[in-house]
């Protein structure tokens, strides 16, 4: 029997054992999820009802409200009351016709009437539609008692209104009646823009005013339904829609407010969740098929491996020596590579000081010719026993010979060679050797190095041999790019925020084209002539601030030029040692 025979079996049963769980637990989460789903969404549908509900109520008052004051205010009106004293009927009609027809214009009503107490129309604003001769029964009653007056009534032509009725007094003792009617096709026009069937009925269940979307519903459709929501099937077969019936009692009214919301969203809902827990129960059983597979094929692979291990133990420790020798050999070549970038740092220093050696045997040439020239001079003074002159001599000897140690001091220290620590490096002594490396090389171009103002604590974390390297490559190339300009002019400013420092370098040369921008910093790339310039100051300047953790950028100089900025992380303690 093969060794893998056992295995096949196992993974085998594996499988049905996943069949089986993903099986009962699709059917666990189908038995729980569908109807919390189907809850959650009528929930949502009974939270829009409400709603819809709430809204609509408002609306009805906001139409009702107008009109309910109307006939109060007009049912006071003394002008109404003299109305109904006058002797001379004729007279009180015309009157009364004129003031009902201006009533109803500005207050968009049906119909207003003036009635005698016991309800015959003195006089109307429109004869027909709402038009009764005779007022209804609860709207004189409720007038003669004094009080307003309600009733939903029907037309003649059957369509519906809704009455406001108030007795007009005199003395106490009710003289007339006012009556205000509504024409409840407002409400309708109203709900126009409803989604859902809205729709009113009185006490008996019978249809007072709907929306467009309710009137196309079969009659028995339109019914009052109660606060608790019911289920109303509507048509047919495939063309069946399911709503959820609500509805309030408005007492005031004596009306039932009923809204039927779609109840197709909870099918949606459900047979959505009926899809994504199937769909999740794939994905799922896919995810552990494949992943008891992998294993199948692994445990597979590790039991056929198992015959031939001592031979691939063996290639593997003979791989693992020759790994070993390259790593090696790796770590031998990176140890040349970066002995080879500092002895290429160094040169590159070493050529600084070369191409500026006519500037400084310049240097040294001057003040050696003046030392001589004064110790004549106090020798003879010396002859002549004239002390003061030859201590004057001696003191501006002695001055020169300070000045020629200072710059001895400064080449000595830029020629050795950098070390590796990063520490805190003052600012201002930093431009100070720096500027006191080119000058000669400036005076010699005959450039002017302008130095805005630095503060006395600012340091940068560097190593200042090597940042002084990155300012003296820049003010040198400055110098040789102003050298041939009208203004001859290089300037250096430093600004800082709270936590990086900027060194600018601008000249008045002819600055950098854009296609040079983009292999300015590639080394043995240089825009000098041959022979003055191997190209790689700036590319050991680029590497050393990114070695310092910050960054180095070209642009255009406010001189005409070109413009560097050097950008270094800020230490907020200066300190002044000699760090390399």
């Amino acid at each position: 029997m093969s060794v893998v025979d056992p295995i096949v079996r196992n993974f085998r049963l594996q499988i049905a054992a996943l069949l089986v769980v993903v099986s009962v637990g699709t059917l666990a989460i189908l038995y729980f999820g569908v109807p919390w789903t189907e809850a959650r969404e009528r929930q949502r549908l009974n939270a829009e009802i409400d709603e819809v509900l709430a809204l609509q109520k408002e609306t009805i008052n906001g139409i009702f409200d107008k009109f309910r004051l109307l006939t109060g205010v007009v049912a006071r009106q003394p002008n109404v009351a003299i109305l109904f004293r006058m002797q001379n009927p004729n007279v009180a009609k015309d009157i009364a016709d004129e003031l009902v027809v201006q009533y109803a214009g500005l207050s968009g009503a049906a119909n207003v009437q003036f009635a005698r107490p016991d309800g015959t129309v003195l006089a109307q604003a429109n004869e027909t539609g709402f038009a009764p001769q005779i007022i209804d029964e609860k709207l004189i009653r409720a007038g003669a008692e004094g009080r307003l007056g309600r009733a939903t009534l029907l037309t003649s032509d059957g369509e519906s209104a809704y009455g406001f009725s108030h007795g007009v007094s005199w003395n106490g003792r009710i003289i007339g009646i006012v009556v205000v009617y509504v024409n409840l096709q407002q409400l309708g026009d109203a709900w126009g823009l409803l989604n859902e069937p809205i729709f009113v009925t009185n006490p008996n269940g019978q249809k007072i005013v709907a929306n467009q979307l309710a009137g196309i519903l079969p009659a028995e459709v339109l019914k009052s339904y109660g606060e608790k929501a019911q289920i109303i099937q509507v048509g047919e077969g495939a063309n069946q829609i399911s709503f959820v019936g609500r509805g309030e009692y408005l007492p005031l009214l004596d009306w039932h407010l009923n809204v039927l919301e779609d109840d197709r969203p909870v099918a949606v809902a459900r047979e959505q969740t009926i899809l994504i827990i199937m769909l999740s129960a794939i994905i799922v059983a896919g995810m552990i098929f494949v992943l008891l597979q992998r294993r199948h094929i692994a445990v597979v692979r590790l039991a056929e491996e198992q015959a031939t291990a001592r031979e691939l133990e063996e290639r593997v420790r003979k791989r693992t020596d020759e790994l070993r020798k390259e790593y090696e050999e790796r770590i031998a070549a990176e140890a040349a590579l970066r002995q080879a970038q500092n002895e290429l740092m160094q040169s590159a220093k070493l050529a600084s000081i070369g191409q500026m050696s006519a500037a400084l045997s310049h240097e040294y040439n001057q003040p050696i010719a003046a030392i001589r020239a004064y110790a004549d001079n106090a020798q003879a003074f010396l002859d002549k026993d004239r002390q003061d002159a030859a201590r004057d001599n001696l003191t501006r000897i002695s001055s020169m010979t300070e000045r020629m140690a200072k710059l001895s001091k400064t080449l000595k220290s830029f020629a050795r060679k950098p070390g590796t620590s990063m520490r805190d490096v003052s600012v201002p002594s930093l431009v100070k050797e720096s500027i006191t490396l080119v000058e000669p090389h400036a005076r010699d171009k005959k450039v002017d190095i302008e130095l805005g103002d630095i503060p006395a604590d600012l340091t940068v974390r560097g190593g200042s041999l090597r940042l002084s390297q990155v300012l003296v490559n820049l003010l040198s190339n400055g110098v040789d790019a102003a050298e041939n300009s009208a203004k001859k002019q290089v300037r250096l400013a430093v600004s800082h925020d709270p936590e990086s420092v900027i060194f600018t370098v601008e000249d008045s040369g002819d600055g950098i084209t854009e296609k040079d921008k983009e292999s300015i910093f590639d080394p043995f790339v240089t825009q000098k002539d041959v022979g003055e310039g191997l190209g790689l100051g700036l590319s050991i300047a680029y590497n050393i601030v990114h070695d310092f953790g910050g960054e180095i950028e070209i642009g255009a100089s406010q001189l005409g030029g070109a413009a560097f900025y050097v950008k270094l992380p800020q230490q907020t303690k200066a300190n002044n040692s000699d760090d390399i």
